[in-house]
């Protein structure tokens, strides 16, 4: 199935990457690279004053060039930060809905919401997608409606601001972890094309990537700056066949087994997206500028779920274990049909040989007709994917009026939208009249906002420098949407009472979920800042924002720093935050389908809080999660040529989100039917999931960053040093929300110890490239939701720790022409093998949890051309 092992290609690279110290290099200019003049460069995040530089924050700003995430094998930004950005997480989630698609993006290991993402300084929109997975995929993801990264192309991309601190009072809802401002590129001239292509050592996953960068002049007064991407990228192929999925294919044919007989496949979805940027700006006059930009990414994908087999179990659990007979060649189960079964086909005018097989030994004369075996003989794999597409467009207008008072209005509007598909299934209720393809529903997030920002400089007397007040006003809306599911992919069929409801794997979106749903907000904030003396600089800000749904917050930030001389400062900040609930969390509804312990499958539910089904089980109004936190850190520039900063962070957050989880039984039934649920039998055994506040939370952490540049042999060397130190502590758990196995996920499934160690070498002319260590600390975690007692943490898996090594060689012909070849994880390394049984059981062989995925070693190939 699969090309010869490319592990040699490491050898090569390295090979490549000893040229820069050979005589021939050692004559040329040295220039430093792209990403050094970045680091020169003042910030834009954390801070309202101008010209203040990396080295001078209040708080702990990080700094990401746009050729360190140009320059790397994957050409998706929700992996490329991660990669050189210790304290960003990510993981892949290859059975997990919509989550296998748009993959969450965490800040210190909190939820990926409590990021607040920019883009240009102004407000990113959340995607459409609402991540109901539960562990063991990924616990501090759950629940999540967080900023899509990958829609932004790398490629447009100037550099990336991370504030790492709590900004809420700031810039308001979702700051809790932190800040990422996304500033794209404002070049007026020049044209940069570039195609990659690359494959895993396996031989599969190949990725192919086409992109182009170009400035424009308008005129004297103003740019353009646009930037186009396509890319492709195959599935992977983990993992191992599933014993039941064995045993089917020895009966009925491996080739009637969907793929190939593994009957389920874990790796990468299929993926093809194309991505455009633009950013603009012209000068009215001197002292006025019109702004903008614009984003636009279409994205297919398309993966798999579970594996069903051909026969049910004798309790009719739905993609059980097979009992399959070496002679089964019948089209029925081997249970009755009941004659009121056979009456009410009978009254709704169906032909009862689409739903019953005729059998004379039957008391009714009919049994159950098997509604798998008769279209997928050696039982099915459904197909699930998506098509995502996201809009998004700013508008606004900046200057300076004779005062020194610089002002900013805009407004944005954005649309993210989740389309999804389903293919290879059966609604099984619908017996022999299933279709076999369905489209489940739709998902809309729209938002839109005005924004007007003013900063008037204030000469006081007893100040260094004058007072810097910053004020402005925000107001900000945003609606969900749900669009219903085609007719079959909800339909309950005549035989929905023993086979389930709706199409298999992922049920569409009922015609009573779907709507529009949405929530405003005001604000107004002020913001000082100023120098003290010539060594201490302190800032404030407070900040009042009103909710429609959630009432009103007050958050406040203190700051202070402290130069004790030109190479040693300190630094302090204190702040409060908060993150409302979102429209999608509040009202998202969707029905997909679980593993059990015993790896059969049922039925998961998540309902609004405010849905008859979740009221009849406790369920209560959603409340804003609020944060307190402060750091402490040092700035150190002990050498000319090296610069330290450590910072420790401590955020306390109460009344997260979480998902509470209910299995439906006979007294829960009872509760529904009293409480007038329709149907309400229909969920017996199934699992009920919807929001609540569910516990508080302790982070605490260190975040260190260490950066050296040298002269070598005729080029720049920089070595930069980033270590993330991360613990969390749950506390304060609701009773009856989260179990033990997911508190102990919340706490050991990301890894408390993370590094990057980059050495990034550039002669300034024919040769550049990097070598980068990533190490991954040891993690532990349960089988979440496979467990049967989801209290017991007795049989949690430890991993170990694990050092990835990536390395790009990159030579530059006519000064114009780059050709880059490199690898990611060039030795292969793959993560322990998977402690649950259950996910053994269903094919699982590397750790699901890994944080460096399960797809080994990728070697990949460059080109570009500049004019």
């Amino acid at each position: 199935m699969y090309s010869p092992s490319f592990k040699p290609l490491s050898l090569a690279i390295a090979a490549a990457l000893a040229l820069p110290v050979s005589g021939a290099l050692a004559q040329e200019e040295i220039t430093p690279a792209a990403d050094d003049r970045v680091l020169e460069e003042v910030i834009a995040t954390g801070t309202r004053r101008e010209g203040v530089s990396p080295t001078e924050t209040l708080s702990p700003v990080d700094l990401v060039g746009g050729g360190s995430l140009e320059e790397q094998a994957s050409f998706d930004l929700t992996e490329s930060l991660s990669k050189v950005a210790p304290s960003f997480n990510t993981k892949r989630f290859p059975i997990a809905d919509g989550t296998a698609f748009i993959r969450p993006v965490s800040l210190r290991n909190l939820s990926p919401d409590q990021t607040l993402v920019l883009v240009n300084g102004t407000r990113r929109h959340r995607s459409a997608l609402v991540n109901l997975q539960l562990a063991p995929l990924g616990t501090n993801n759950q629940g999540a409606q967080a900023v899509d990264f990958s829609a932004i192309p790398a490629a447009a991309i100037e550099r990336v601001e991370v504030l790492r601190d709590g900004a809420s009072a700031q810039y308001g809802s979702d700051a809790i972890a932190g800040v990422v401002n996304v500033i794209l590129k404002d070049d007026a001239d020049g044209l940069t094309l570039s195609a990659q292509t690359g494959e895993y050592f396996e031989g599969d996953g190949t990725r192919n990537s086409l992109a182009a960068n170009a400035g424009f002049a308008l005129g004297d007064r103003g740019f353009v700056n646009a930037t186009i991407e396509h890319s492709t990228a195959d599935k992977t192929w983990r993992g191992a066949a599933r014993p039941d999925a064995e045993f089917v294919g020895s009966v009925v044919g491996v080739e009637n087994v969907p793929l190939d007989g593994l009957g389920q496949r874990w790796g990468d979805p299929e993926v093809e997206t194309t991505k455009l940027f633009v950013n603009t700006g012209y000068d009215l006059s001197d002292s006025t500028e019109l702004y903008g930009n614009f984003g636009y990414s279409d994205n297919s994908t398309i993966s798999d779920f579970f594996y069903r087999g051909p026969v049910l179990d004798p309790e009719h659990e739905f993609g059980a274990r097979p009992t399959l007979q070496a002679d089964a060649d019948e089209d029925f189960m081997p249970d009755p049909a009941p004659q009121s079964l056979i009456d009410s086909i009978n009254a709704q005018g169906l032909t009862p040989s689409d739903y019953l097989v005729a059998d004379d030994s039957s008391p009714s004369g009919y049994v159950l007709r098997n509604p798998i075996y008769a279209q997928f003989p050696g039982g099915y794999n459904p197909q699930f994917g998506a098509d995502i597409s996201d809009i998004s467009a700013v508008v606004g207008a900046r200057g300076e009026v004779a005062s020194g008072m610089s002002w900013d209005l805009r407004a944005r509007t954005a649309e993210n939208e989740v389309s999804y598909v389903l293919k290879d299934s059966i609604n099984p209720s619908l017996g022999a009249l299933s279709p076999t393809s369905f489209e489940p529903g739709t998902l809309t997030q729209e938002e839109t906002s005005v924004n007007a920002d003013f900063v008037q400089p204030i000469e006081i007397a007893v100040l260094a420098a004058p007072l810097n007040l910053a004020f402005g006003a925000e107001w900000r809306e945003e609606t969900y949407k749900i669009g219903a599911g085609d007719e079959a992919s909800i339909a309950v069929g005549p035989t929905a009472a023993v086979f389930g409801v709706g199409s298999d794997g992922f049920q569409g979106f009922p015609t009573e979920a779907a709507g529009s749903y949405s929530s405003e907000s005001m604000a107004a904030y002020v913001d000082l800042e100023a120098d003290v003396t010539d060594r201490l600089t302190l800032g404030g800000a407070l900040r009042f924002e009103d909710y429609d749904l959630f009432g009103s917050t007050s958050d406040w930030k203190l700051s202070a720093r402290y130069d004790f001389s030109e190479s040693f400062a300190l630094r302090a900040t204190a702040n409060t935050g908060f993150r409302a609930p979102t429209p999608g969390q509040v009202n998202t509804l969707n029905v997909t389908t679980a593993a059990k312990a015993d790896g059969s499958l049922v039925p998961s539910g998540t309902y609004p809080v405010d849905h008859p089904v979740a009221e009849a089980l406790g369920s209560t109004a959603l409340s804003p999660e609020e944060s307190d936190s402060y750091t402490i850190g040092a700035v150190i520039n002990p050498l000319d040529n090296t610069s330290v900063t450590i910072d420790y962070y401590n955020i306390d957050i109460e009344d997260r989100l979480a998902l509470r989880n209910n299995t439906i039984g006979a007294d829960e039934v009872a509760l529904l039917t009293d409480a007038g649920v329709a149907d309400a039998d229909l969920l017996m055994g199934s699992s009920v999931n919807y929001f609540t506040n569910a516990f508080d939370s302790e982070v605490s952490g260190i975040d260190l960053a260490v950066t050296s540049d040298f002269d070598l042999a005729g080029g720049l060397l920089t070595v930069d040093l980033r270590h993330n130190y991360n613990e969390q502590e749950v506390k304060k758990v609701t009773p009856n929300t989260v179990n033990a196995t997911r508190v102990f996920d919340f706490e050991n499934q990301v890894p408390n110890q993370r590094s990057t160690l980059t050495f990034d070498y550039d002669t300034g002319g024919i040769f550049a490239g990097y070598l980068r260590f990533n190490r991954y600390g040891g993690w532990e975690s349960t089988g979440g939701q496979l467990e049967p007692d989801g209290n017991d943490t007795s049989n949690a898996s430890a991993y170990g720790a694990e050092i990835l090594t990536d390395i790009e060689a990159r030579f530059t012909l006519a000064d114009n022409y780059t050709v880059a070849l490199g690898g990611e994880n060039i030795f292969d390394v793959e993560a322990d093998e998977e402690g649950n049984g259950t996910l053994q059981f269903l094919g699982v062989r590397q750790s699901l949890t890994s944080p460096f995925g399960f797809n080994g070693g990728f070697w990949y190939l460059r080109a570009a051309a500049e004019f």
